[in-house]
């Protein structure tokens, strides 16, 4: 059921990231009135029901208009940054989120049977609890057009200030729809360096040659000695072996974190390994 309602968006959202749908009912710092589908509004609130209590505030701000800032915009998303990578990032469920990842996960050798998301930090409550929400907002902007606008300019307002940006720490491309709405997102931030590891070569197809895209294909196996991928990839090997490419050279302890190397994000570089953990 439709209902009219009326929010009001922030001086922060650049409405020219809306879909054109939207972009010509937008006025900044007035109120919108707009016909929205209230079920995917509180369903959107819903999942943040039982986030913690600065999570879910400024979440909903973000989804009802009353606070439109980099914060909720953040909220929203749950995007994610490690000290010792120099750029934000986004985890999904590792499982759930994986099509090829998945199936491989069931053999022994390859580099998604020991996989790395689904242990340790990423295998305790609070992080599978975090997965999750973020694949429930991303699920429910494949299905609305409103929370996918919602999605699509959180994330955008969110690249601002940003020089680079990793997809998937945790999780892959599960689907075509998910690749359009990462697409869109790489193209309206040109200014913005993206990394994208997958295992998805024909799902990911629409990512390859975007300039501000490195798309890289991993390997199937642990010391895989060449990929057949025409264009970027990266592998995992063990400690007695060394890989092939560039090693990684936070994964080898030979420093901490990623400091200046931007090889992950480098159409320069063919290959990056990284050693099994």
């Amino acid at each position: 059921m439709n209902m009219i309602t009326t929010i009001e968006l922030s001086p922060s959202i650049n409405c020219e990231n809306l879909k054109p749908a939207k972009a010509s009912s937008c006025y900044v710092g007035i109120n919108l009135v707009d016909v929205m589908p209230m079920q995917a509004i509180d369903k959107a609130i819903a999942i943040f029901e039982n986030s913690t209590k600065g999570i879910k505030q400024d979440a909903i701000d973000w989804i009802t208009g009353n606070k439109r800032g980099i914060k909720q915009a953040r909220a929203f998303i749950g995007l994610s940054k490690n000290n010792k990578m120099p750029a934000y990032t986004i985890a999904i469920p590792a499982r759930e989120s994986c099509p090829r990842g998945g199936k491989l996960a069931k053999v022994e050798g390859t580099v998604c049977h020991k996989c790395y998301a689904v242990k340790g930090h990423d295998g305790m409550q609070p992080a599978i609890t975090a997965k999750q929400r973020r694949w429930d907002v991303i699920q429910l902007a494949l299905e609305s057009t409103i929370i996918y606008d919602l999605w699509f300019s959180a994330f955008t307002l969110c690249m601002t200030k940003e020089s680079f940006f990793r997809w998937h720490s945790a999780g892959d491309l599960f689907s075509a729809s998910y690749v359009a709405l990462v697409k869109e997102c790489i193209e309206h931030t040109q200014w913005v360096q993206h990394w994208i590891p997958t295992k998805e070569p024909i799902l990911s197809r629409p990512l390859a040659g975007l300039d501000n895209c490195a798309l890289r294909l991993s390997d199937d196996m642990v010391n895989q000695v060449k990929n057949k991928f025409k264009g970027l990839t990266s592998g995992v090997h063990t400690p007695n072996n060394g890989g092939r490419g560039q090693a990684c050279p936070a994964s080898e302890k030979l420093q901490d974190g990623c400091q200046d190397c931007r090889a992950c994000w480098s159409h320069d570089v063919a290959h990056v390994s990284y050693k099994i953990h």
